[in-house]
């Protein structure tokens, strides 16, 4: 059972993708070959042996949300947050040059590893020598975040844990329900943020002239409740069984705070939503 945090995804949830992988499993034909590793192109790897990106929902063992991978790239993929530096770089361009993952270590050793890490760390030219023909596809692991925060934070999740109305449904609800220019404002300075991730202080703050983060749950709970009705949309649900509104437009999770550098709960505004208010000047037929 996976226990840790990985692209936003805890390990409860992680987890619950065991049985369709076990039902992906039993059906395949024990005869056929193994697909070769997604990421390096080693024919030669284990038939179960796969790395999920997204454990949304639906659940799907195909990429891109669960590719096969061999054992060496699989433990890369993971271990890239507290590699040496360089090191996930110089690991990619072993593969862009045809290498497999199995072979990384043995064609370099670990001086020479550090060496040229930091070398493509200071922005040095670092070139490897071509192995082999690279097979056609994406390299969707050159996309992959090397942010540590990235293993817990909601936004790494390539969709939401479970569906959201999509972009049109949004619109025509949004229109319908009627929005205001305050509450407009907030959909704005959400979508516009970082990773569209913000604090309800950080709200207060910036559209409603308060340093009140209740103030901000309260005018952004407003709205979501009346999308949540006006959708019949059922939202997630607290251990008592009380409703989180919030829950339409955005998903919640805690960054790791110390006292030198607190911080508070944060919202994730779907991208659904988000595309909506992609641009200042974009107007999503609201207001």
């Amino acid at each position: 059972m996976v226990e840790t945090f990985y692209n936003g995804y805890s390990g409860k949830q992680r987890n619950s993708t065991a049985k369709p992988a076990r039902a992906y499993f039993a059906s395949l034909d024990p005869t056929a070959p193994p697909h070769p590793c997604a990421l390096c192109g080693d024919p030669d790897r284990p038939p179960t042996q796969w790395h999920s990106e997204d454990y949304s929902l639906p659940v799907t063992i195909a990429p891109p949300q669960t590719y096969p991978l061999c054992n060496a790239c699989h433990g890369r993929i993971h271990k890239r947050f507290k590699a040496p530096a360089g090191e996930w770089e110089l690991f990619c361009r072993h593969v862009d040059a045809g290498g497999y993952g199995r072979e990384f270590t043995g064609l370099y050793a670990a001086p020479a590893r550090k060496r040229m890490g930091e070398a493509i760390a200071a922005g040095l030219p670092v070139d490897l020598p071509a192995i082999r023909p690279r097979p056609d596809g994406p390299a969707w692991w050159r996309d992959l975040s090397l942010d540590p925060e990235s293993l817990i934070a909601a936004w790494a999740r390539p969709r939401p844990l479970r569906p959201r109305p999509d972009a049109d449904t949004f619109r025509a609800a949004l229109s319908s329900i009627g929005v205001s220019p305050k509450e407009e404002a907030i959909l704005r300075f959400h979508a516009a943020a970082r990773h569209r991730s913000v604090t309800m202080r950080a709200v207060a703050r910036a559209v409603l002239n308060t340093d009140r983060p209740t103030t901000a749950n309260l005018a952004y709970g407003r709205l979501a409740r009346r999308l949540c009705e006006h959708l019949a949309w059922d939202p997630d649900r607290r251990d008592d069984g009380s409703p989180i509104w919030m829950s339409i437009v955005a998903e919640g999770w805690t960054p790791h705070s110390t006292p030198q550098a607190p911080r508070e709960f944060e919202w994730v505004m779907v991208p659904t939503l988000a595309a909506l208010f992609a641009s200042p000047s974009g107007t999503p037929g609201v207001g």
